[in-house]
């Protein structure tokens, strides 16, 4: 816009009068700066959690029931996925109209020609494709269905890392059971060897005893590794450096009580409004327009509705079997018990060997350990059932190891 000499002159006088006022004024007159409210380091602001609040995910000691909380502010995938998420929401990427996305095909499509033949061509099939695909671009820009998927995907790593925090544990008892078991397999060695020397054993004996031995060693050395990764990984996933000294947490117990009060057709009602899957399948569909897209995202909800009663029905099973398995294992622990008392008694009066007493006592200890490790398995079924029933069945049996 041109201006008259007269406009001219006011600004000039605008200009000359703000210049002969000193720098401290001029700061004093400008709109204070807005505060910064960043979070680098963790998906929400600071003002959306109290002191209190972050004093505890920030604190050295891992809990069970922060475990979600943890994923959400510090694991790098799921906190990535919701900074994105808020940083674009209000940059036109959700909640887009048929008419929104018509006009972006059209634009990308016009401003693409005129290069060549070959890229007038590449663009006509581009913009016929899009064109075949606004409803799922229309359902894939939807916010609902945008939160719910990034909230599956926090869930699910949060049950994954449940587990993984089970695995520290177990791979703790399969490294003791590994150790007991070699230094088992070396008196048996010895005893292969001397059995060798005085004409009684082979040669074969030996190099069997010195096979298992060497197989027991490296399970040994696998479970020590498997420990470590496990608890590396628990680690790096909540926000602490991989070589972080946290305490971690106990897993919390699992009774017959809590196993033999389920009812599997409630909890199959509960999962299907749980589930986060169907959410989507259902938002999806009502969004189709066209008959194609409808269609199809009726045979989804349909597919995935089975598959909500086919996965709880599955992790259900897999608990009992879980239950079962730890109730034959403490009958073994029992009946070794009984077997060593038994053994012990003959050692006293002679009926008994030195071999076989150490062979009673090893297969006990060994039985203990193997009972632990049953426990672990029952409350890893266990809690795979709940994370079912609470919003994960839906998409098959394995998304949570």
């Amino acid at each position: 816009m041109k201006l008259n000499g007269k406009k001219l002159a006011v600004v000039l006088a605008g200009v000359m009068l703000m210049e002969s006022i000193a720098p401290a004024a001029v700061t004093a007159l400008a709109a204070p700066k807005a505060k910064v409210d960043k979070a680098p380091k963790q998906t929400s602001y600071e003002r959306e959690r109290s002191e209190e609040e972050w004093a505890k995910l920030r604190d050295n000691v891992l809990t069970w029931d922060e475990i979600r909380d943890l994923v959400h502010e510090y694991n790098p995938t799921v906190s990535s996925l919701w900074i994105n998420y808020r940083d674009n929401d209000n940059g036109g990427t959700y909640d887009l109209t048929y008419d929104d996305v018509i006009s972006n095909i059209e634009t990308t499509y016009e401003n693409s020609l005129g290069v060549s033949d070959a890229q007038d061509a590449s663009a006509e099939l581009k913009r016929k494709n899009s064109l075949a695909s606004v409803d799922t671009t229309i359902q894939n820009s939807d916010r609902e269905i945008v939160t719910k998927g990034y909230q599956k995907t926090e869930v699910q790593t949060a049950e994954a890392i449940k587990q993984k925090i089970i695995g520290i544990y177990t791979s703790e008892l399969n490294a003791k059971l590994s150790e007991i078991t070699v230094n088992n397999d070396k008196n048996l060695l010895e005893q292969a060897q001397r059995k060798l020397q005085v004409g009684t054993g082979t040669e074969l004996d030996v190099l069997k005893a010195e096979k298992t031995l060497k197989d027991d060693e490296t399970a040994l050395q696998k479970a020590l590794s498997d420990q470590i990764k496990n608890k590396q990984t628990v680690l790096v996933n909540l926000g602490w450096k991989y070589d972080a000294e946290p305490i971690i947490c106990t897993v919390p117990e699992v009774t017959d009580e809590m196993i033999n009060s389920i009812n599997l057709q409630e909890d199959i009602s509960k999962a299907y409004g749980n589930s986060y899957v169907l959410a989507i399948d259902e938002k999806k569909l009502a969004l189709a327009e066209g008959d194609g897209t409808a269609s199809s995202a009726t045979l989804t909800l349909s597919n995935d509705q089975n598959q909500v009663q086919s996965d709880m029905t599955s992790v259900y099973n897999s608990l009992l079997t879980a239950q079962n398995e730890l109730l034959k294992q403490q009958l073994d622990e029992m009946n070794l018990t009984e077997t060593l008392n038994q053994v012990t008694r003959g050692y006293a009066t002679g009926s008994n060997s030195v071999r076989e007493l150490e062979n009673a006592q090893f297969n006990l200890e060994a039985s203990k350990l193997n009972t632990e490790l049953k426990k672990y398995a029952l409350q890893s079924a266990y809690f795979t059932y709940i994370s079912y029933r609470d919003g994960l069945a839906g998409t098959g049996t394995n998304q949570t190891s």
